[in-house]
C-alpha cells in the first residue's frame, strides 16, 4: 500500500477510536461532493535549463475536484479530496510545456457552524502530489534538448476551509479554499515552489 494511503487509513482509524462506538452509531454523517477546481500557484523559482537560468512558474488553470467526508459528531470530520488540473509551465515568461497537478489531500475538519442550512468548516491538511511528467512543446524542447522532464512525487501541509449551503435534507451547494505548501520537483533539477491556492465550487450529496 502506498505511504499516503497508509497515513490516511491511520488517521481515519484514530478518529474513529476517539469518537467511540456510541457516537459513531448516533452521529455519523457522510458527504460526497464534486465540481470545478481553480488552481492558482502563489510562488515560483529560478531554475537552470540547459545553460539558461530564469524563472520557472506553473500557470493558473481550471480542473476538477472530487471528495468525501465522514463526520463522527457535529463538530469533527475527516475529509479526503482529489484535484486534477493540467497546468502550463512557463520559463522566463514563455510557456514551454505543461504538467498534471493531481494532489490527494486529507483534512481534519472542524465544523465551526453546523446548522441544517449553513455548514462552515476549516482545518489543517496533509497532501500527497503525484506530478505527471512535464511535457515540453517546441519552446521547451529548444531550451532543454528533450521532449519531456520526469518529476518526483512530493508531499506537504496546508490549511483548508469550506462552506456548504443546504438544499433540503440531502443536497447542498459547496465551495472552499485550500492553501498547499508543495513544490514541483523535476528529476535532476532544483524544486520549483508552487504553493497553490485551490478554490473549488460544486454540489454535494449528504447522507
Amino acid at each position: 500500500m502506498p505511504k499516503h494511503q497508509v497515513w490516511i487509513a491511520i488517521v481515519c482509524l484514530a478518529v474513529a477510536g476517539i469518537a467511540g462506538p456510541s457516537v459513531l452509531a448516533q452521529d455519523t454523517h457522510f458527504k460526497i461532493y464534486g465540481g470545478a477546481a481553480y488552481v492558482a500557484p502563489m510562488s515560483d523559482s529560478d531554475v537552470t535549463l540547459g545553460s539558461i537560468t530564469d524563472t520557472v512558474e506553473a500557470e493558473q488553470q481550471v480542473g476538477w475536484n472530487l471528495g468525501f467526508e465522514g463526520r463522527f459528531n457535529p463538530w469533527i470530520g475527516i475529509e479526503l479530496d482529489y484535484v486534477n488540473a493540467t497546468q502550463d509551465v512557463s520559463f522566463g515568461g514563455t510557456t514551454i510545456g505543461e504538467v498534471n497537478f493531481s494532489p490527494l489531500t486529507a483534512t481534519f475538519d472542524i465544523h465551526v457552524v453546523h446548522t441544517k442550512v449553513v455548514d462552515f468548516y476549516l482545518g489543517p491538511s496533509y497532501t500527497y502530489v503525484n506530478w505527471g511528467d512535464i511535457k515540453l512543446d517546441a519552446n521547451g524542447s529548444g531550451v532543454t534538448g528533450s521532449s519531456e522532464f520526469g518529476t518526483d512525487s512530493t508531499h506537504g501541509w496546508g490549511v483548508s476551509l469550506g462552506l456548504d449551503i443546504g438544499l433540503g435534507e440531502h443536497f447542498a451547494f459547496q465551495g472552499g479554499l485550500k492553501y498547499l505548501d508543495v513544490s514541483l520537483e523535476p528529476e535532476g533539477q532544483s524544486p520549483v515552489s508552487v504553493n497553490p491556492l485551490v478554490a473549488r465550487l460544486g454540489v454535494a450529496f449528504r447522507f
